[in-house]
């Protein structure tokens, strides 16, 4: 039991945002359901046309918590429970916790700049800035991975990227800005 304690205090991090993603999932649920467009706009998921015209600017934060149905979120949940610790550990709570915030910020402004008229939400651009952290330990700091761990790193983003280009409802912006964004903000985050 003191491991399970233990395990939790140093990734408390990855589990308060899981934890917030779960509730705000439920809450969402039982108050006009996560596959509907009107109770996700109306809960913060990210829709450029608000925020241009009403100046909801915190919907590029809130739609990082928020999922479209029970797959999205499961998906996603179990991508932060199985990437977020490493990065919380190498990073630290605080920079792990801006760095998670950025890169969704990232993602979700790529997608309100080039894909205006979508209605989006998840943790997805916040993952993919991981992955994209992943990849500037992989160029910069190939030691701190091991060979067979950097190629599951690279064939597991290859296979999300493929995933993100193949199927539709995905938000492609958020995934290859969260990427992006990951990359660039792991020289100032990681060193």
């Amino acid at each position: 039991m003191d491991k399970i304690i233990n395990y939790y205090k140093r990734n408390k991090v990855t589990f308060i945002l899981l934890a917030i993603m779960i509730v705000y999932f439920i809450f969402i649920s039982v108050n006009g359901g996560t596959t509907k467009v009107e109770p996700l706009v109306k809960y913060g998921a990210l829709y450029p046309p608000y925020i241009l015209k009403y100046h909801q600017y915190y919907r590029f934060i809130t739609a990082i918590f928020i999922h479209i149905g029970p797959v999205h979120i499961l998906l996603n949940g179990y991508a932060l429970y199985i990437l977020g610790p490493q990065m919380e550990r190498l990073m630290g709570p605080k920079r792990y916790l801006f760095f998670f915030l950025l890169s969704g910020l990232g993602g979700n402004m790529a997608t309100f700049f080039f894909n205006f008229v979508s209605v989006s939400a998840g943790a997805s651009g916040s993952l993919f800035g991981i992955f994209g952290a992943l990849l500037y330990i992989i160029h910069r700091h190939r030691d701190l991975i091991s060979p067979p761990a950097r190629k599951s790193i690279l064939q597991l983003l290859i296979v999300n990227l493929l995933f993100t280009l193949a199927l539709p409802g995905i938000s492609t912006t958020a995934h290859l800005g969260g990427l992006l964004i990951g990359y660039i903000l792991s020289y100032r985050f990681i060193g």
